[in-house]
């Protein structure tokens, strides 16, 4: 038989010399492209992060910042009628002060009259409209409020535009004192509730 060359190139110690440090270098080219692809990723992706939570519709933003501004211009002329609202509250409640005294004058004199004639003047009755003394009370006046406004046919009106600020009510028919002697608005359908 014929000897067999079974002879391994670099003696069986790996790849020549040359041909490993090629590959050695290869490998460290791809590892710093690597490296240098991942940068770029985290860049792009932070950079999407932040395009995302910015505003997508600037024009709707710009209408919303005019409408606030308008706002806080309100707000300021609000917070300069602070002085008027406070002498507004004092003189209501100067008002108020003088209805409950001659309210309870009132109520004062129908209960004594009531004793003196025992029973025969009611002090309800005078109070409701109903008595032997017509009193115009601040209930039946309430009442013959209601019932106007209840017999007040509705006109619609064009209006201009929307305006700002507090818009007055319809339904809104008087005052009355509640049981804790201030002030309160009766409306339309309040009677019924």
């Amino acid at each position: 038989m014929a000897p067999h060359n079974s002879k391994q190139a670099n003696d069986g110690n790996g790849l020549v010399p040359e041909k490993r440090n090629e590959l050695v270098c290869h490998l460290q080219k791809s590892k710093a492209e690597f490296d240098q692809l991942n940068q770029q990723l985290k860049t792009t992706t932070a950079q999407a992060v932040q395009l995302e939570s910015e505003p997508k519709n600037v024009s709707n933003m710009e209408k919303k910042l005019v409408e606030m501004g308008e706002n806080i211009t309100e707000m300021k002329s609000h917070a300069a009628n602070e002085k008027h609202v406070k002498l507004v509250k004092k003189e209501i409640e100067s008002k108020a002060s003088v209805w409950r005294k001659r309210k309870r004058m009132c109520t004062e004199f129908l209960s004594n009259m009531e004793e003196c004639t025992d029973g025969t003047i009611s002090l309800k009755k005078c109070l409701k409209g109903d008595g032997q003394i017509d009193i115009d009370s601040d209930e039946t006046a309430l009442k013959g409020a209601i019932a106007f406004a209840n017999r007040k046919k509705v006109k619609t009106v064009k209006s201009g535009g929307v305006k700002s600020g507090i818009q007055p009510s319809a339904d809104f028919v008087g005052c009355t004192l509640s049981a804790s002697g201030k002030p309160e608005r009766v409306f339309v359908g309040a009677e019924n509730a």
